[in-house]
């Protein structure tokens, strides 16, 4: 009878051992290639936890060794967003892009490239896990909510027309509110020549108060067919983006990526 209950005690505490030793062992699966994590981040609708840091950043490394070694840390890391480590050293372009002021900074960045949470210094895991936990909460409510099942709502003839710009996408949901929506024919401006439709009214008075901030880029047209095939073509909104607080269209998912490869190329050519 000894006999037995030591032969279940010892099968227990391997498990127990074995149990431990796997939960020790999960670690953050971390991307390096910033162009096929966004591509992931798109694909699975995730957000980026971009952490940004350099080989003679003490503070750096403490983060590596003891937030990101966190189980609690690891957990919403690797569940609810694409983690990507970045060498600040190596991606100056991304750097400035994000507005680092210094090492070590963690950014949380939509799969449509909106800064949502930007952290300079070092975090402790408690804390790491406070920003993260709220962020996954947030976006499981809007995974939840009619709205984010369905957020480009399905077109209707009668309500949208051809007369109207951007496929009939608002304009300022898109910038504020990184959703695709209709607008409606009742909530509409001209501007520059072209009819634009808004979601409601609330939208088209943002539009109407200040019309440049939400105008895209480029006037709407594909940089990157203009630059590289010496083609005006108009940009799809649904292949569009917002890069650094502006609108940014192009004519498919191929040229928003090449675009987002080098975007200092596109932005500075003439």
């Amino acid at each position: 009878m000894r006999a037995r209950h030591y032969l279940v005690f010892s099968l227990s505490l391997i498990f127990i051992q074995s149990l431990s030793s796997y939960v020790q062992g999960e670690e953050i699966h971390w991307r390096t290639n910033l162009k096929q994590a966004a591509q992931q981040a798109r694909a699975e609708n995730k957000a980026m936890l971009i952490q940004i840091g350099a080989t003679w950043c003490g503070f750096c490394h403490k983060m590596e060794k003891e937030t990101y070694k966190d189980p609690k840390v690891i957990k919403h890391v690797n569940s609810c967003f694409i983690p990507i480590r970045v060498d600040a050293d190596q991606n100056a372009e991304l750097v400035e892009a994000i507005g680092v002021a210094g090492l070590p900074t963690t950014a949380i960045i939509t799969p449509q490239l909106k800064i949502v949470k930007k952290i300079s210094g070092y975090v402790a895991a408690p804390e790491m896990e406070g920003h993260l936990n709220k962020i996954c909460l947030a976006t499981h409510e809007q995974e939840a909510s009619p709205r984010s099942k369905e957020p480009i709502k399905k077109m209707s003839e009668k309500k949208v027309t051809t007369e109207f710009a951007f496929k009939g996408i608002c304009l300022v949901s898109m910038l504020d509110e990184q959703e695709l929506v209709e607008g409606a024919p009742e909530f509409s401006s001209e501007f520059k020549g072209r009819n634009i439709c808004f979601a409601s009214i609330e939208h088209k008075q943002k539009f109407d108060s200040n019309p440049d901030r939400y105008w895209p880029a480029f006037e709407g047209n594909c940089r990157v067919s203009q630059l590289d095939q010496n083609q005006s073509v108009e940009g799809d909104p649904h292949a569009g983006g917002v890069y650094r607080e502006k609108l940014v269209f192009f004519s498919s998912a191929a040229e928003r990526d090449r675009f987002s490869s080098n975007p200092s190329y596109y932005l500075l050519q003439k």
